[in-house]
């Protein structure tokens, strides 16, 4: 008798097991694919409402995409919170918007039913045609069954100066050209190159101090004018404002940077 108590228990112990489970498996999930599914598609259309509206420099509607507490911007090195009010009169009084921009290679990562994270990149063109491209990372929250940008990091190239071929390859003999974008207040220190660089200067401005110690003056060079560094001369860059250059060479070609035991002699 006491035998069959025991497996009698044992099969309700385990009948009650299984209909816990099935129960279980039956309730809704706190963050279903379904849910995920519903987040991602209305985050894609919360950025791509967000590309319109720089493009169309609706800066009162870019402002309403922020948290209403406020907004941690970040980048390049630092943070801030940034209050609603502050924000909205930002877009609305100070803001520029661009020529052109375009969102690269966005992904979303939904982390509850109210919280997400977004990293991609965004090519942002300025009023005077010179494009940069930016990485970008967020974390938003959903206010009023509203997605918000609650942090927010936009980062550029530390430098500040990008180059991309045109045609040619800087390992193999022959001709290369280049192309160089160069952000307001971007530097190149002391370098040089093997060979000869004729550079052109498409919009912005350039200034270059190149020759040694006893000799080297700054020159400035305007849109539309074309100029040769000499092979093998030290010389240092920078820029005022957004420019646009090409760079003609001849290949195999590189850049020796200067370091305090550097002799500055051409």
């Amino acid at each position: 008798m006491k035998a069959r108590i025991f497996v009698l228990t044992s099969l309700i112990f385990v009948l009650w097991n299984v209909a816990t489970e099935a129960q279980d498996k039956t309730k809704p999930s706190t963050n279903s694919n379904a849910d995920i599914s519903v987040s991602e598609r209305e985050l894609r259309q919360f950025y791509d409402g967000y590309a319109d509206d720089l493009r169309a420099h609706r800066g009162e509607a870019i402002a309403n995409r922020y948290d209403s507490r406020g907004y941690f911007a970040l980048g390049n090195g630092s943070k801030r919170l940034v209050s609603f009010d502050d924000n909205k009169k930002h877009y609305m009084t100070r803001w520029t918007g661009p020529k052109a921009f375009e969102w690269r290679d966005l992904s979303f990562e939904v982390l509850s039913p109210n919280s997400a994270a977004v990293a991609g990149v965004f090519d942002w063109t300025n009023s005077s045609g010179v494009k940069d491209t930016l990485s970008y990372t967020a974390v938003l929250t959903k206010q009023s069954g509203q997605w918000r940008i609650r942090v927010e990091d936009e980062s550029s190239n530390s430098i500040g100066i990008s180059t991309n071929v045109i045609s040619g390859d800087p390992s193999t003999p022959g001709p290369f050209k280049y192309s160089v974008t160069a952000r307001a207040g971007s530097s190149l220190g002391a370098h040089r190159h093997p060979n000869d660089v004729k550079i052109t200067i498409k919009s912005g401005r350039m200034f270059v101090l190149m020759g040694d110690l006893e000799t080297a003056k700054v020159q400035r060079f305007e849109a539309g004018s074309t100029f040769v560094i000499p092979a093998k001369t030290w010389h240092v860059e920078w820029w005022e404002d957004s420019t646009v250059a090409e760079a003609e060479t001849t290949a195999p070609t590189s850049t020796e940077r200067a370091t305090p035991a550097t002799p500055r002699v051409p």
